[in-house]
């Protein structure tokens, strides 16, 4: 085997590219784990009861309120557990992240709904790839869906039926498993075990070191 003369220093420039990539990806992430560990908990208590309340509404006949309350459950998880803290942590301010959320939430342009998946895109997650049981697609169906059959209801008692409210609880669950979950796995959020986001374990000797416990706060105006 021959040995180039210039591969050392390719393999120190390789060592270093891959180096530097991988403290600007920490540098990247800091500010989402710093954001989710201080208001992943308020959040989290703010979705579970839009789901089980939505739940809840669907067993009761009540369809419109149980659209409304997914959807609801559906908008604080992009707006709070995706798009906020994942622009801000692409070194944008708040305001961009202000600015970018209600195009995601608010925006009736074709590009507007692409944000959200771009954004993702770059933690390796493709949401446009997730599916309901039926097959249609989970974002497709929230866009052009849920969001506007719950405005429908809302504006013009349009009348909502037990597939439109089950597809939007359907819609959040995906959301908060496929796409939530695995961002938290991957900053090192250990919910699952203690289910919150401000109690950290342990990465290397969850006997031996103590969870990290980070000081909790509300997104939110108003009490929880």
């Amino acid at each position: 085997m021959h040995y180039h003369p210039d591969q050392h220093e390719w393999e120190q420039e390789a060592a270093l590219e891959q180096f530097i990539e991988e403290q600007l990806r920490q540098l990247s992430e800091e500010p989402v784990f710093a954001y989710l560990a201080k208001f992943g908990d308020a959040i989290q208590r703010r979705v579970d009861t839009c789901r089980s309340e939505a739940r809840a509404l669907v067993v009761a006949g009540f369809y419109g309120a149980a659209l409304v309350r997914a959807a609801a459950g559906i908008e604080i998880t992009v707006r709070f557990f995706l798009a906020r803290p994942l622009v801000q942590g692409a070194f944008l301010s708040d305001q961009w992240s202000q600015v970018l959320t209600s195009r995601i939430l608010n925006g009736r342009a074709a590009e507007d709904r692409q944000l959200l998946p771009a954004i993702l895109r770059n933690w390796g997650l493709d949401i446009t790839s997730l599916t309901l049981t039926d097959g249609s697609q989970v974002w497709e169906c929230i866009v052009t869906r849920i969001w506007p059959s719950r405005n429908d209801y809302v504006h013009a008692g349009a009348t909502v039926t037990l597939d439109d409210a089950q597809a939007a609880s359907d819609c959040l669950d995906q959301l908060l498993a496929a796409v939530v979950a695995p961002i938290a796995r991957r900053l090192g959020f250990t919910r699952e075990e203690t289910d919150a986001w401000s109690v950290v374990l342990s990465r290397f000797d969850r006997h031996l070191n103590p969870p990290r416990r980070f000081e909790t706060a509300s997104p939110f105006h108003g009490s929880d």
